[in-house]
Order: structure tokens, then sequence, then C-alpha cells
């Protein structure tokens, strides 16, 4: 099963057209508006899997969603000053914080602070050996917001590829109800990337959902301001459009043979009124 490359296409230059046409009318009115949204694909399941993971699956991109004009938050599990030199020697500008564990509980433990802190980056990854301990941390505005931490391993003896690997994917994790959102891209990407983004990351995510597309009851891409723009609906399996036929055609014989047995219980009312009207001298 794969997606129809020509209807990825026109709804990704749709959305691009859409937002566009935003930031046109909103540099009438506003000089620093800024219109690059996140373009986000969108999965709907027939069943919703009741195994809940905390640790997001690893989505790998065809274009990285991350440049060095993105800014990136690494979570650690201790304020080593050995380590954290380390780390910032490896070469990675988009990593534009490195916070410790302590200091959420304590730099960030008010909810302004974490909202700020939500707010100034685009990207959160941490140490796989705290992710447990975020949702308390960091508080439910970050899930709400998707800005889930992304696990790295920070024992890897090549720290330097396991970093570069967790930056150049995005990532899924399976929502509470129906719907699953993943991010793609951003609307200032090109539209061959976006659609290769887009392909790329459903093939990947189907391995992840329970039954794969046996289970996926629609597939579409939205903006944050935009509407969904379907490019897959899933047909009506055979046995359910046969079992609903089935169930019309008994619910329409039953009616049938209600109306036969009125008309036959009221045509023998008739006979028994008419004979009891005759006088017994006739």
């Amino acid at each position: 099963m794969s997606l129809n490359n020509e209807l990825v296409t026109k709804a990704v230059n749709s959305l691009i057209a859409h937002t566009k046409k935003k930031e046109e009318n909103e540099e009438s009115t506003n000089l620093f508006a800024n219109t690059v949204e996140p373009m986000h694909l969108i999965v709907t399941v027939k069943k919703i899997s009741h195994k809940m993971r905390i640790k997001p699956y690893r989505i790998p991109l065809r274009n990285c969603l991350y440049d060095e004009s993105s800014s990136v938050c690494l979570i650690i599990k201790n304020h080593d000053e050995e380590h954290v030199e380390k780390l910032k020697n490896l070469g990675f500008p988009v990593i534009k914080e490195i916070v410790s564990m302590h200091d959420l509980k304590s730099k960030y433990n008010g909810f302004e602070t974490k909202r700020q802190l939500m707010n100034a980056h685009d990207l959160f990854l941490t140490d796989d050996r705290v992710i447990n301990g975020l949702p308390k941390a960091l508080g439910g505005k970050f899930y709400l917001a998707k800005k889930i931490p992304a696990p790295v391993n920070l024992r890897a003896k090549n720290l330097r590829n396991e970093i570069g690997k967790a930056l150049k994917c995005t990532y899924y994790k399976a929502a509470r109800g129906s719907c699953n959102s993943v991010r793609v891209g951003t609307t200032d990407m090109a539209p061959a990337m976006l659609i290769e983004n887009t392909m790329g990351t459903l093939d990947n995510l189907v391995k992840h959902i329970p039954k794969g597309w046996d289970n996926i009851q629609s597939v579409g891409i939205k903006t944050g301001t935009s509407l969904t723009l379907p490019i897959y609906n899933a047909l009506p399996n055979a046995s359910t459009v046969i079992s609903n036929a089935a169930a019309d055609d008994d619910e329409a014989m039953e009616d049938v043979e209600g109306e036969t047995e009125g008309a036959e219980k009221k045509e023998k009312k008739e006979k028994a009124s008419k004979k009891s009207k005759k006088s017994p001298l006739s």
C-alpha cells in the first residue's frame, strides 16, 4: 500500500499557497509577522491501541527539519561540567541550550519558566535514562504542545553520530485517541522536500501502528492554521458492506411481513363485522 503521489503533491502545493496568502494578508497589518508554519501528517486509526509508550518512535527523514537557524535543547541527567563541555564541542550549533534534571526542578520549576523554555526551542532531546521522569519535571503543557523530548543514548561510543541521527528524524508517539500527528516539515521548505518527507514518514509510521494499513482509516496533511487535506481514505470492508446490506434486507422483509399480517387481520375483522350485522331472520 502506498500514497498517490499526485494527490500528495496537490495537497502540499495547496497548503503552501494557503500559507503565502496568509503571509500577504498579515504583512499588510504586521511587518514583523512570521508565517512559517510546521506541516503535520495526520493519521486516523480505526482501533485505538491501549498499550501506551512513553518513548516516542524515531522516524528517519529524507530531508532534515533542523538547520543552524533552529534551536534545540538537550536535557541531561547530571550537570557535570566536563560532560557538558564535551557535548558543546561535538560541533552542533543547532543545540542552543543544555539543561540538567536538577535545572528543571530548580531553575524551571514554575509555570511561566516552563512555558518560556518550551517556546524557546524547536526540538528537545534528552538522555534516555531520564525520560520516565520528564512528564513530572516538564509538566503537561510540553506534551499537549507536542514538544515531547526525543531520547538519545548519551553513553554511545560515537556520540556525534548518535545526536546527528536524532536531529535527522521526526518523532511519533501514539495519541490516546484515534488521531495521530507527526511533523514532516515546515512551509518554507521546497515542495519536493515536503512530498518526500510525507511519503517516507508514512511508510515508516505504518510499521509502528498495530495491524498496519488494515488499521488506518484516513491520512491527511495540515499546517497549524489550515484544515486537514485528505490524501488517503480507507474503503469499507466488503464483509461490512454485505452484512449491512443483509441487515437492511432483513428489516425490509420484516416491514413487508408486518404490513401483510396487518392487512390479513383487518380483512378478518371486516368479515366478522359484516356477519354480526346480518339479522337472524334474513
